[in-house]
């Protein structure tokens, strides 16, 4: 992949952010590492667009409006930006809201301080049920993106309190839930409080922190001109942090990013809602389909994350399913026939299985489709044991029905120069049998 580069304004908005709209734009400043191309992503009915980080211009996620009052669309961007910054683990603040009829985020003077990718991984963002929920996500980004932390222990205080309304129950947890903070900065500050002396932590962070922080007029209280207030404030605040993340997985049900990783159900997720609960549940007590009973399975694209769509893997039909065990065997097929490709849905361990070596088959019937699909098996090769990310696609819906992450090669060291040579090849073969007509 070359080198990512921050563009001007009018060379990144192409495609669905170049359409006329009425559009509304949230102008950010934020701690997330920005994407240098556009990205769309669908939540809660709604689509929004990431607007790429740019030459002096802040970066931005944008809504087109339509039946939408202007309020109601600002709220939607907000509480998208709150579940990104979630999943993100990172802070974002709108600076102003902005509308027009393209995307246009405000001009800035700044042109350095911001990290940059080529897009964000959003294929996990939190389902928010309940309004204490969003409330609690929302606090969250805000006490993630201040950069003040006197305001910031407030906020992440506040977490608790929209988590757990009630004092008393709020009071037990907290000191039930100390020491399983996770985060490296909230456990070492824990320690330095428990060394100096304070054993009823939570009464602590609730006296001196919150009710201090919140009332000018009592005692104690939070005096911003005073260096040791500000110090004690900033050393305490990884705990509240910690603190205000446990609380919304724990208490409120909504999984870190770290805990989707480790369960893995993203996997099997698209596949298992396709499929329905009734016929998941039958593969896991290994219960083979009725006698002429239809499993429901879509066309498939089957790509690489950050890499340009693989040909013969566009559309793919499915040709064969068979169980064993827990586990569903799926092959699908290209459209013209010739290329092949198998997975393993083991419902035990909620894994897509794949094979790179063995689940992908090419048949070469001399022409020059057949050549042109070698070169593309090559180049997936390629790509993805140089830690492919394996996504795949309904065709016709474009939902995701599983990602596997980072594939990591295991005694295998590959062979670069080989595989580019035979992608060289295959194109030179595809282009000779086009010239004579094959």
């Amino acid at each position: 992949m070359s080198a990512l580069e921050i563009s001007d304004l009018e060379d990144v908005l192409v495609g669905e952010i170049a359409e006329a709209g009425d559009w509304v734009i949230a102008n950010l400043e934020t701690t997330i590492s920005w994407p240098v191309f556009y990205q769309k992503y669908a939540f809660h009915g709604q689509t929004y667009f990431i607007i790429p980080l740019t030459n002096n211009h802040y970066p931005a996620v944008a809504l087109k409006r339509s039946q939408q009052t202007l309020l109601e669309a600002r709220s939607s961007l907000l509480r998208f930006l709150s579940a990104m910054s979630w999943s993100e683990s990172s802070g974002a603040t709108v600076v102003a809201f902005t509308n027009g009829g393209l995307p246009r985020p405000m001009g800035r003077e700044k042109s350095f301080g911001q990290t940059i990718t080529a897009d964000l991984n959003l294929t996990y963002l939190p389902e928010v049920i309940e309004a204490r929920q969003g409330l609690a996500l929302a606090l969250m980004r805000e006490g993630r993106g201040l950069n003040h932390p006197a305001y910031a222990f407030l906020s992440f205080y506040r977490v608790l309190e929209a988590a757990m309304p009630n004092g008393k129950a709020r009071e037990t947890w907290v000191a039930a839930n100390l020491d399983a903070i996770m985060d490296r900065k909230g456990i070492e500050a824990l320690a330095k409080l428990k060394q100096s002396g304070i054993k009823d932590v939570g009464t602590h962070l609730y006296k001196s922190g919150r009710m201090a922080i919140a009332h000018a007029g009592g005692n104690p209280v939070v005096n911003p001109d005073d260096a040791s207030d500000y110090d004690r404030i900033a050393g305490e605040l990884p705990i509240m942090r910690g603190l205000a993340e446990l609380a919304i997985e724990c208490v409120l049900e909504i999984k870190t990013r770290n805990t989707a990783i480790r369960e893995h159900l993203y996997e099997l997720a698209g596949f298992k809602k396709r499929l329905g609960a009734a016929r998941v549940a039958a593969i896991l007590s290994g219960q083979p389909p009725l006698e002429n009973e239809q499993i429901d399975l879509p066309p498939i694209d089957i790509e690489l994350r950050r890499k340009e769509p693989f040909t013969p893997f566009r559309a793919m039909q499915p040709v064969h399913t068979s169980q064993e065990g827990q586990c569903l065997l799926l092959v699908y097929r290209s459209n013209d026939g010739l290329v092949e490709i198998g997975f393993t849905l083991d419902f035990a361990e909620e894994r897509l299985r794949f094979d790179w070596q063995s689940d992908i088959n090419g048949q070469d019937d001399e022409s020059a489709a057949a050549a042109s699909h070698g070169a593309e098996i090559c180049r997936f090769i390629l790509e993805y044991v140089g830690n492919g990310e394996l996504h795949v696609y309904d065709s016709e819906t474009r939902a995701l029905l599983s990602r596997v992450g980072e594939f990591i090669p295991v005694n295998y060291q590959a062979n670069h120069k080989k595989l580019l040579k035979d992608i060289d090849d295959w194109n030179d073969e595809a282009k000779r049998r086009c010239e004579a007509g094959r």
